[in-house]
């Protein structure tokens, strides 16, 4: 047995080391399937539905597949198919189930059962032999044509027969409709009645030989046939328009839209005048044009266990690379099937949802969960997929309008426009139908956090139109609420009321959260009209008001505050048990400047380090699906490789069910917010931009010591792809799709040899041995390689103060690389540090203050420096508070 192991572990070992050997040749394409499977049906229960059945989508419609033998069950979601009521507390009325959609075959004896998701193709499939018969189905969910197309056929001729049953979940209670069968056509409709909706599915059979018979119980019976194809097509009768929002009435929201049933049949009819082939042809064209662009290669290979397995041995058997893997390409999927224009953006569940009382209401929260299923649209290379978000906003902006001449009359009416040039403000929570007004749950800040994800769409595409016509206009009159909204207080402009989302200290003045949000949206209006060359009559205004917007305080822990009024970090937050303060709360609000904002950067290194403080003392408690996806960023954006690995660990073995949704909290509570920020979590510990420096690896934990990306984006519109092998770069590639500087940071990249794609010699500046700069053209790509290896630096630690008559005396642990120590000091909530002294030969330093009256605070760090010159990226930081 021990020979047998060796042996299959040299194999292993063999086979990755082919797999890095034709990478750095070149960058690994989708060379191994990325897929979920299982070996047998999905039970036919909810538990089961949440928990193993296959998800797809194209944007019009989200599926579950169950993959049932006896009888296959296909449940159908439409986001804009609504209930509302009275409801209260964590399930309520909300998106309803569209339609369960049943396939009876009878298969009794069934075996060499599989059940896929085959990510690679956009593709579910299944095949098992019954009764010496093998039978095969394969499922897509085309967003060119609009349908879902369902191919059965059977290994022998003639041994096809099943029956097609579309029936209508909920009727009954604000529900009602029916089923008929006509021909080869079985149509669904009704209406939901609180909002007036009518919703109609047609279900088309096209049989291959055999006999088909409709039946007056709205079904379809296929007997003796070779195959068959079903193509389904749904809508309803709503419309993106801001009438929906503007209309108070329910019940006269959608008056004047079209029935569905025109648009469904064009919808059934332009498919099925397609072969089968032809749909899939339009369908991997679309889908894999933008799954392809993408690729991670930790050197996982295949394993031969079903997913299920793969998910429940993960916590215990340590790292397992083909599900860190998957589990990255997957939120791209998830983000491929539920976000396409012309169809309402991902809402708490995605595009799915098979309850009639769903979680929340599958609303659309703006304090973190819109922006997460948004987070790796950018750098993950699928812009476009927020054009879904961008037309959804377009109509329920007018709305907001009007709430902000309401907000600016009844907290800072001096500053009134009477003709309602007052902007818009931003929402906490919306649906399809309705946007209420402002809730001391979270504070204003959540209409810049929508107007940062405007900006980042402009800021890695690069294109000036889009820039102009769609991310200006919003952002502009976001800052023009902003600009009205803050008040003078204590020499700053500060939001009054303010609250930080979901802590129970509410109507605050100034949290962290508005303040960071406004900051970054008034410094992006201001650089979007320098680029586009505005003039616009309020940008003066955005320019004074800048500076006086704080957005970050220091604590007297060192951490970035949350609240003005707090000192040490836990002082306020969630109470819990006995008054104790939740410090571990799922919102880390405050850090939004490091991630997902560009405020707080290797450029104001003492706010990182504070960042990297308030991150520890948040520690690892929660069980938070999407709270532990925002975190593997926040730890990535601090270069803290591992503990960003140590998140996503957590993330798959405890959240992560059977069919990788996200278990929010556990009971299987199913939200898509944790699957789309797992992936942009895993993007930020590959490659950052957040201060317009392409800078890859920056980290990479030790688990991934082996690998290569291709095809994520940065900003400016960087297509950046790389390989490394024992975590030195062996190799990047940077394609320029909008010219400009480039700017590069990776240790020794400037004793690197670099080249165009053709081999030509590329000239550039080295600011630094790790930071180079090139003059880009448009389309050209930049190779860089034979990259001098590094060797890390050891950080010195446990910095102590001893503080006596103004005479600081610094002790810490030495670092085993360095000859000398550097100190630094960062005054109050400055955000860079000032050299106090070198040459530090000695792990204790004595530091005289001139004049200590003038800052009652001071931040100080020492760091290490090596005989070759390179000082540590790291150090050691404390906090220095005089009375």
């Amino acid at each position: 047995m021990k020979i047998k192991n060796n042996i299959i572990f040299f194999v292993q070992k063999l086979l990755i080391a082919m797999i890095f050997s034709a990478t750095f040749f070149g960058f690994s394409q989708q060379n191994k399937t990325l897929r979920l499977w299982y070996d047998e049906p999905t039970p036919n229960t909810d538990k089961g539905w949440v928990n193993r059945s296959i998800p797809m989508g194209n944007g019009y419609m989200g599926v579950n597949v169950f993959g049932g033998t006896t009888s296959e069950r296909i449940q159908i979601t439409e986001n804009s198919l609504y209930d509302w009521g009275k409801d209260r507390g964590l399930k309520r009325r909300g998106v309803n189930n569209f339609a369960e959609v049943f396939i009876d075959f009878d298969h009794k004896n069934v075996k060499d059962y599989k059940h896929e998701l085959n990510l690679n193709k956009g593709i579910s499939s299944l095949e098992y032999e019954n009764d010496g018969v093998k039978y095969s189905r394969e499922y897509f969910t085309s967003y060119p044509d609009k349908v879902m197309a369902i191919r059965l056929s059977a290994s022998k001729k003639g041994k096809l027969s099943f029956t097609l049953r579309p029936t209508i979940p909920f009727v009954g209670e604000g529900k009602s409709g029916s089923v008929s069968a006509k021909g080869d056509v079985i149509t669904l409709s009704g209406i939901m009645n609180y909002y007036k909706i009518k919703f109609e599915g047609q279900f088309k059979v096209i049989p291959e030989g055999g006999k088909m018979k409709t039946n007056k119980n709205g079904t379809i019976k296929i007997s003796d046939a070779n195959s068959a194809v079903i193509l389904i097509a749904i809508g309803t009768n709503y419309k993106l328009d801001s009438q929906v929002f503007l209309t108070e009435n329910p019940t006269k929201k959608l008056d004047g839209f079209p029935d569905p049933h025109i648009k469904v049949t064009q919808y059934l009819k332009d498919a099925a005048a397609k072969s089968h082939k032809e749909l899939l042809a339009n369908h991997q064209a679309d889908y894999l044009e933008l799954y392809d662009r993408v690729n991670f290669n930790i050197g996982a290979i295949e394993p031969d266990m079903p997913t299920n397995e793969l998910i429940d041995k993960y916590p215990n058997h340590g790292t397992n690379k083909y599900l860190e893997e998957l589990a990255f390409q997957f939120g791209r999927y998830m983000l491929i099937c539920s976000s396409r224009k012309g169809t309402l953006p991902p809402h708490l569940q995605g595009i799915w949802n098979v309850y009639q009382r769903p979680p929340w209401s599958s609303q659309y929260l703006h304090d973190t969960n819109v922006q997460m299923a948004y987070a790796p649209v950018f750098s993950t290379n699928l812009s476009e997929l927020f054009e879904s978000y961008v037309d959804y906003f377009k109509v329920f902006e007018p709305r907001q309008r009007l709430y902000a001449t309401e907000y600016i009359k009844q907290y800072n009416s001096s500053q009134l426009d009477p003709n309602g040039d007052n902007g818009w403000s931003g929402p906490f929570w919306s649906n399809p139908y309705d946007v209420p007004s402002k809730t001391k749950i979270a504070g204003f800040g959540t209409g810049s956090w929508i107007g940062l994800m405007f900006w980042d769409y402009y800021d890695y595409i690069r294109d000036d139109s889009v820039l102009a016509d769609k991310v200006y206009p919003v952002i502009y009159e976001q800052a023009n609420f902003v600009s009205r909204f803050v008040t003078e207080t204590d020499g700053f402009l500060l939001a009054n009321p303010s609250s930080s989302p979901e802590q129970k200290l509410r109507n605050t003045i100034g949290t962290t959260f508005d303040q960071q949000m406004f900051y970054e949206n008034h410094h992006n209006v201001i650089k979007s009209a320098e680029i586009l060359g505005k003039s616009d009559v309020r940008l003066s205004t955005f320019e004074k008001q800048l500076p006086l917007l704080d957005p970050i305080q220091v604590g007297k822990s060192g951490q970035i505050k949350e609240f003005r009024q707090e000192q040490h970090f836990n002082e306020f937050g969630d109470p819990k048990i006995n008054k104790i303060i939740d410090v571990n709360h799922r919102h880390a609000s405050m850090l939004l400047g490091l991630y997902p904002g560009i405020l707080i950067t290797d450029k104001t290194p003492a706010w990182l380090d504070a960042a990297e403080v308030s991150l520890i003392k948040r520690d690892h408690k929660t069980n938070i699906g999407w709270a532990r996806a925002e975190r593997i960023a926040m730890w990535a954006r601090v270069h803290n490789g591992e503990e960003a690995y140590l998140y996503y660990k957590e993330l798959l073995s405890e959240n992560y069910m059977h069919n990788l949704f996200n278990d929010h909290r556990g009971g299987q509570l199913f939200q898509a917010d944790a699957n789309y920020g797992a992936t942009s979590g895993v993007s930020e510990m590959l490659l950052q931009c957040q201060d317009y420096v392409v800078s890859p690896l920056t980290a990479l934990p030790k688990e991934w010591s082996e690998g290569s990306f291709n095809g994520l984006l940065a900003r400016g519109n960087f297509e950046v792809s790389a390989a490394w092998s024992k975590g030195q770069a062996k190799k990047f590639e940077v394609l320029s799709k909008s010219g400009g500087t480039l700017e590069f940071r990776y240790p020794n990249v400037a004793k690197a040899t670099i080249k165009t794609s053709k081999g030509k010699a590329v000239k550039f500046v080295a600011k630094d041995n790790d930071l180079i700069m090139i003059k880009t053209e448009v389309g050209q790509t930049y190779v860089i390689n034979a990259i001098p290896e590094f060797t890390s630096m050891d950080a010195p630690s446990n910095l102590k103060i001893d503080n006596k008559d103004n005479e600081i005396k610094l002790f810490w642990n030495k670092s085993k690389d360095a000859v000398s120590y550097n100190l630094y000091s960062a005054v109050g909530n400055s955000p860079t540090y000032e050299l106090v002294t070198s040459k530090i030969t000695n792990t204790d330093f004595v530091y005289k203050l001139s004049d200590p009256k003038k800052f009652s605070q001071m931040t100080l760090k020492v760091t290490a420096v090596r005989a070759d010159g390179r000082e540590s990226d790291k150090g050691a930081t404390a906090i220095l508070l005089l009375p």
